[in-house]
């Protein structure tokens, strides 16, 4: 297996100081300035692009010499949210990186596809990416990324690796799995009905009739795609069924009766989230907000025909 196995043939090949391999003590990639995480989520494309560790030349950080200034993992992340660090490195291990370092990389991404290069020994990165590594020492790039082009960039591709299995923390896999709602795979009608009820559900967050709404695993503020990729999800899976009364929910319906609504199960609960939010049909929702549970099943078998077992 190949570095250009895991990345498209237009691939981007970019490249980071690191003090050692991907691992589960680190488990991410991490970076002392913001603008970092913010040129990899204008830059970075997942699925396409590649990240490759490069070992460091400072005998404190990167302790083990055989991967000094040696090119050492290939990575793919997930640019579109930079994260906390200490909600990602093993507490152990963020403790004891404050207690040397300090608090020196808070800013991380994910990393969705671990690989390590094959070695000892590892290749060299002035052999394999001489300007590339060279450019490092520029100090507009100082702790920034950079980027292998033209025949280093096919030097690159051609290095042998060897996936790894990374442990995360629960809060990425959530995260990871909340993004992977917004497949392009997903039917177009129903991106538009999340985003119009994510829009509905955010508007009345900022004109004050919900307080303390949460919108995803990572307890962030209010965010418009973060919410909408949740509702898709749901959707799924509800498997395109109203949760209150099991019929099938209808995109791009005139009907207002009928339209797929963002319902809280507990709605003393103000929160948007994961636990707390199911799909149902605009009419279910109110009935079951304007009247109590028993009243609205005890109304939807009769609906159904089944009212054999109701009150005379």
């Amino acid at each position: 297996m190949r570095v250009s196995d895991i990345m498209k043939p237009d691939g981007r090949v970019f490249l980071k100081s690191e003090w050692g391999q991907i691992s589960d003590e680190w488990p991410c990639l991490s970076f002392t300035k913001r603008s970092v995480g913010d040129r990899l989520r204008r830059e970075f494309v997942a699925g396409r692009d590649v990240l490759i560790y490069v070992g460091t030349t400072d005998a404190e950080m990167t302790r083990l010499p055989e991967h000094r200034s040696r090119l050492i993992s290939a990575v793919v992340i997930e640019p579109k949210q930079i994260l906390e660090t200490r909600k990602i490195v093993p507490p152990e291990v963020w403790q004891r990186s404050n207690a040397q370092w300090g608090e020196r990389w808070p800013h991380s991404m994910a990393v969705t596809e671990a690989n390590n290069i094959i070695g000892p020994p590892f290749p060299k990165a002035h052999d394999v990416i001489p300007i590339a590594y060279r450019s490092f020492a520029e100090f507009a790039n100082r702790g920034n990324v950079v980027e292998a082009l033209g025949e280093e960039r096919e030097a690159v591709l051609e290095l042998p690796i060897e996936p790894l299995e990374l442990n995360i923390s629960e809060d990425v896999c959530a995260y990871l799995e909340l993004r992977k709602s917004v497949s392009p795979e997903v039917n177009v009608s129903i991106r538009r009905e999340a985003l119009r009820m994510a829009e509905l559900i955010i508007g009345r967050v900022n004109r004050g009739d919900e307080k303390n709404v949460r919108i995803n695993p990572l307890r962030t503020a209010p965010n418009l795609s973060d919410l909408k990729a949740l509702l898709i999800r749901k959707w799924n899976e509800q498997a395109g069924v109203c949760m209150l009364c099991g019929g099938n929910l209808v995109t791009g319906c005139s009907n207002k009766m009928l339209q797929p609504s963002a319902d809280r199960v507990d709605s003393a609960n103000g929160a948007y989230d994961d636990e707390n939010v199911w799909i149902t049909h605009l009419a279910c929702n109110l009935a079951k907000n304007k009247y109590s549970l028993e009243d609205f099943s005890n109304w939807l078998s009769v609906v159904r025909g089944d009212d054999s077992e109701q009150d005379e």
